[in-house]
């Protein structure tokens, strides 16, 4: 009788293993979800350093539907540390889909199957 080799645990990696993650958008929130035409939204998001090395350059953007709002570039990020981005905008009548992204061209190089780490949030917004 043949023996089978006893499963590691360890050695099994998903796609939601974190060792390989340069970076991750760790929240992502629109406030108020609901408002009224002309009252200021928020947008907020954070991302983290995922490695135990200083990042010299981390790109983000946030936006709404197909178009960016705002991006930009976080410079000198220690290992471990996150920042936020926060944006306003004056709300118009209808359902917007915002969303937002760490490194949207992957030029981090992080492994192609790892990406879903920094893959788009998103959040739905009614005004009225």
């Amino acid at each position: 009788m043949k023996r089978r080799k006893k499963l590691n645990l360890k050695e099994i990696r998903t796609i939601e293993d974190v060792k390989d993650d340069v970076i991750r958008v760790l929240d992502f929130k629109v406030t108020p979800v609901t408002s009224k035409k002309g009252k200021k939204v928020t947008v907020t998001m954070t991302v983290k350093n995922m490695t135990e090395k200083h990042l010299k350059r981390i790109p983000w953007q946030i936006g709404m539907e197909k178009q960016i709002l705002y991006s930009g570039e976080r410079y000198n990020l220690p290992a471990g540390d996150s920042f936020n981005v926060c944006i306003t905008w004056t709300a118009i009548p209808g359902q917007h889909f915002f969303f937002g992204d760490a490194d949207p061209h992957n030029t981090l190089k992080e492994p192609k199957i790892k990406q879903y780490n920094n893959l788009p949030q998103g959040i739905d917004v009614i005004i009225k």
